[in-house]
């Protein structure tokens, strides 16, 4: 949760931080990792090679932007299970919580590939919120920005959540 010491921080990055500043071509004094930083969490929760992100405030108090991030294809990176970035991600972003994100999957050991729709940071833990679990790991893991890689073909779904899809079909 935002303490208002974080909003008096995070103010001048509002102003900062607007569409024209770090839309296709971002502010290069401020890349998407260090963005991250700012907003509490690990610079390698993204990986690289992002080809571009658009930022855009949504609300005020608390801080809350809107983000696109642009890979040039689906991208796949291994953190504790297989990741999968479909070439447009997208979501909300304020201090200590990204939510509603679009264009994420996680691969459980399984084999299913499950829709990531949260992660929140509590303590030196991040705590991601799946669509049918909820899993904390350290920060830590977190602190190296990693490379995508090919990985298994899976259908983009970018603009809608594998398990509304198959919530649709049961029904």
């Amino acid at each position: 949760m935002a303490t208002a010491s974080h909003i008096l921080l995070l103010l001048p990055a509002i102003v900062a931080l607007t569409p024209s500043t770090l839309a296709a071509s971002p502010n290069p004094n401020l890349n998407l990792h260090q963005l991250l930083q700012l907003l509490g969490f690990p610079p390698g929760l993204i990986p690289d090679p992002v080809e571009a992100f658009t930022i855009s405030p949504a609300g005020l108090l608390p801080p809350t932007f809107n983000f696109t991030i642009h890979f040039k294809e689906p991208c796949y990176v291994q953190y504790v299970y297989l990741n999968y970035f479909a070439p447009v991600f997208t979501g909300k972003i304020t201090f200590g919580k990204i939510s509603g994100l679009r264009g994420h999957k996680n691969q459980f050991p399984s084999g299913e590939w499950i829709d990531m729709y949260d992660v929140t940071v509590v303590g030196q833990n991040l705590v991601f919120k799946f669509a049918n679990a909820t899993v904390t790991y350290d920060r830590a893991l977190f602190e190296e920005v990693k490379t995508c890689t090919d990985g298994p073909p899976i259908a983009d779904h970018s603009n809608q959540h594998i398990s509304n899809k198959l919530t649709a079909r049961m029904n």
